[in-house]
């Protein structure tokens, strides 16, 4: 239970911590390289942050997956 509760912390917190990095940082330049920095910020924040969302669920469902696999072959 406490494994999936920082699991959780850890997705909600990570997600827009990586959007705010890619606006903040990534998204300085006067002639943006990435193509969502050149809407509105805000609508760029949680787009990012949607999609880091997802790349980290996808990604935790995958290692549940990986892992019930590993532990089925014993």
């Amino acid at each position: 239970m406490l494994r999936a509760l920082i699991y959780g912390l850890a997705i909600l917190h990570l997600g827009p911590g990586f959007a705010f990095a890619v606006v903040a940082f990534g998204c300085d330049t006067t002639d943006p390289l990435i193509s969502i920095c050149r809407q509105d910020t805000f609508a760029a924040f949680i787009k990012l942050t949607l999609l880091a969302w997802g790349v980290l669920i996808i990604g935790l469902l995958l290692k549940i997956y990986i892992i019930k696999w590993i532990n089925k072959n014993k």
